[in-house]
C-alpha cells in the first residue's frame, strides 16, 4: 500500500487495547494516588512506576532465564558434535546433534525477540506515561517555580531525564542476569579447559570490569555537566527569544551573543569529553574477548594439553557469551545511576508548588439558561449607545490596587455570579509580600468586565488570581488561621475560563471580539488592558 500512495491514518491499524495512552495514563494515575505522601502530594514516581509494571518485568526475567539455558546448550552441543566427528562416528547420530544444535538457535531467537518485544512495550508504556505526568503537571506548576526553573529545564525533563527512565529497562536485567551468565560460563569453561586456564581468562575478566565501572563513572559525570551546560543554554536562549523587542531596542545583540557562545563552548567541551570517553569504551569492549582468549588459550597450551577443535571452538563460543555481560554489567550499573539521577529531578519538579486550587462551581441549568438569556438579550452584543458603558468612578472591583472597571450589562447579578473573589490577597509565592490586598470582585452572570488602570497597576495580576496563578495569602496574625486562610482559596468561578495574556491599546475593539466574538466599543484611550473570558456551560 506505501508504494501506491502516501499513507494516512486511516490506512494504520488501530491502537491495541493495552496500548492506549488514556488507559495507561489512567493506572499510572491511580498508582502515583496510592503513593502519595505528606513530602510527596503528587505521589512518588519511582513507587508508582514499580507497581505498574512489576509483573511484566519479573515475567521477561523468567523468559530471560530460559533464554540464558538454551542458549548455554549451543556450546554443548557443539562440543559433542566435534567429538563425534573426531571419533569418526555415526553420521546420522551427527546429524542429529546438528539440528539439536539449529533447533537451540532458533529457540534462542524465538525467546529473545519475545523477550525484547515485551521490554521495548513496557519502555513505550513507561514513555507515555512520565510525558502525560511531566505535561500536566507543568500547567499546573505555580508561577513562583516557572520563574525559577524556566521554561528550558522543564523541557528538558522530557526530553532528558524522563529519556532515562523510559530507555533503562530494556538492559536492566543485566544488573542480576550479566553476573549470573558470567558464573556459568566460567563453570562451562572450567570443564572444557580446566582449572587454570579458565581462572586465567577469569581474572583478566575481572580486571576488565573495573577499568570498565570506572569510565561509566566518567562518563555518567560528563553527562551531567553536558546536561547542566543545555539547561544554562536553553534557558538564556528562552530568555533572549522572550525578550527579543527590549534586546533590539537596547542593541544587546553583541553581549547576548557572546554569553551564548560561551555556554555553547562549555556545552561543546562537555559534549567532546561524552564521545571520547565513549569511544575508549567501546574500544574495551572490542578488545576484551580478545585478552580473556590469549589469557586462557595460552595458559591452557602452557600446562602441555593439546589444543585441539573440540577444545578451541567451544571455548571461543564460551568466550564470546562473557562478551556481552562483561561490558553491559557497568554500563547498566552507570545507566541505574543515571535514572536515580534522573527521577529525583523529576520528582522534585513534581513536589514542586502548584497553582492556588480555585473553587470551580456548577450552575443549575436554569441559572445557566438565564445567564446566556441575559447575555443575548443584553447590550453586549450591541453599541455603547444600546448598552452604555458604566463610569469608570463606579468600580467592580474594591482593595488596594489602582484599578478601576467598566461593566456592560442590563441588569444586575442574578444569583451566582460567575466570579467572585471574596477579601483576597494574593502574593507570586507564598512566602513574599502581598502583591494585591483585600480584594473583592463580583462578576455578574452575562456582563462584560473591563479592568482599566495605568501600567503596574495590577491588572493582569487580579486576571493571574482568577486562574489561580498567585498563591492566596492571609493577613491575620494567628499562625493556626492564617495557614487555613492559605489553604482555602477567596476565589470561585462558575463554568470554564478563556484568557488571553495581553491584548493591545485600546481602543480594543478586535480584542473585545477575539474575546467574546462580540463587537463593544471602548472610550477610554490610553489604557492597557488584559482580557478574560468566563463561559457559562452546560
Amino acid at each position: 500500500l506505501g508504494a501506491r500512495k502516501h499513507l494516512e491514518q486511516t490506512d494504520l491499524w488501530d491502537t491495541a487495547h493495552r496500548d492506549e495512552p488514556q488507559r495507561l495514563w489512567g493506572s499510572f494515575q491511580r498508582h502515583l494516588g496510592e503513593t502519595a505522601t505528606a513530602a510527596s502530594p503528587q505521589g512518588l514516581v519511582w513507587r508508582a512506576l514499580s507497581r505498574e509494571h512489576w509483573r511484566v518485568f519479573a515475567a521477561t526475567g523468567v523468559l530471560k532465564v530460559v533464554h540464558d539455558c538454551i542458549m548455554f546448550s549451543q556450546p554443548l552441543i557443539l562440543e559433542q558434535l566435534l567429538h563425534h566427528l573426531n571419533a569418526g562416528r555415526d553420521r546420522w547420530l551427527a546429524l542429529g546433534l546438528a539440528g539439536a544444535l539449529f533447533a537451540a538457535a532458533m529457540l534462542e531467537a524465538i525467546t529473545v525477540n519475545i523477550y525484547f518485544h515485551a521490554l521495548f512495550r513496557m519502555s513505550l508504556h513507561t514513555k507515555t506515561q512520565l510525558l502525560e505526568m511531566l505535561y500536566r503537571k507543568s500547567l499546573c506548576v505555580g508561577s513562583a517555580v516557572k520563574a525559577a526553573l524556566g521554561v528550558g529545564p522543564i523541557v528538558n525533563l522530557q526530553s532528558n531525564d524522563a529519556a532515562k527512565l523510559w530507555t533503562m529497562p530494556t538492559y536492566l536485567h543485566m544488573v542480576w542476569n550479566g553476573p549470573f551468565q558470567i558464573i556459568v560460563v566460567m563453570a562451562l569453561l572450567i570443564r572444557v579447559l580446566t582449572v587454570w586456564p579458565a581462572v586465567a581468562g577469569f581474572c583478566v575478566t575481572l580486571a576488565i570490569i573495573p577499568v570498565t565501572m570506572l569510565l561509566g563513572r566518567l562518563l555518567t559525570s560528563a553527562r551531567r555537566d553536558s546536561m547542566a551546560a543545555a539547561d544554562q543554554r536553553i534557558k538564556l536562549m528562552t530568555e533572549v527569544i522572550t525578550g527579543i523587542k527590549a534586546i533590539k531596542l537596547y542593541a544587546w545583540e553583541a553581549p547576548y551573543q557572546t554569553r551564548i557562545t560561551e555556554l555553547r563552548e562549555a556545552e561543546l567541551r562537555a559534549i567532546k569529553k561524552t564521545q571520547m570517553l565513549s569511544m575508549v569504551n567501546n574500544a574495551i569492549f572490542n578488545v576484551a574477548p580478545v585478552f580473556v582468549g590469549l589469557a586462557a588459550f595460552g595458559t591452557y597450551a602452557g600446562l602441555g594439553h593439546p589444543l585441539t577443535a573440540a577444545v578451541a571452538f567451544p571455548s571461543l563460543a564460551l568466550f564470546n557469551l562473557l562478551r556481552f555481560p562483561i561490558v553491559m554489567i557497568p554500563q547498566q550499573i552507570m545507566n541505574l545511576i543515571a535514572g536515580t539521577v534522573g527521577i529525583a529531578r523529576i520528582q522534585k519538579f513534581m513536589d514542586s508548588e502548584d497553582m492556588s486550587a480555585v473553587r470551580r462551581i456548577q450552575l443549575p441549568s436554569s441559572a445557566m439558561s438565564g445567564a446566556n438569556h441575559d447575555s443575548s438579550s443584553s447590550g453586549v452584543r450591541g453599541t455603547a449607545a444600546a448598552a452604555p458603558l458604566l463610569p469608570v468612578s463606579s468600580p467592580a472591583i474594591s482593595g488596594s490596587s489602582n484599578v478601576n472597571s467598566c461593566t456592560s450589562s442590563n441588569s444586575s447579578s442574578r444569583g451566582l455570579p460567575a466570579v467572585q473573589i471574596s477579601n483576597g490577597s494574593f502574593a507570586w509565592d507564598a512566602g513574599s509580600q502581598a502583591v494585591l490586598s483585600d480584594v473583592s470582585l463580583a462578576v455578574p452572570q452575562g456582563s462584560l468586565v473591563i479592568i482599566v488602570g495605568p501600567v503596574g497597576s495590577g491588572k493582569s495580576s487580579v486576571l493571574a488570581a482568577v486562574l489561580g496563578e498567585m498563591a492566596a495569602v492571609g493577613q491575620q496574625q494567628v499562625e493556626g488561621q492564617q495557614q487555613q486562610q492559605q489553604q482555602q482559596s477567596p476565589v470561585t468561578v462558575a463554568g470554564s475560563v478563556a484568557y488571553t495574556a495581553q491584548v493591545r491599546t485600546c481602543p480594543m475593539q478586535n480584542d473585545v471580539l477575539a474575546l467574546q466574538r462580540r463587537a463593544a466599543p471602548c472610550a477610554l484611550p490610553g489604557c492597557t488592558c488584559a482580557g478574560m473570558y468566563i463561559c457559562v456551560h452546560e
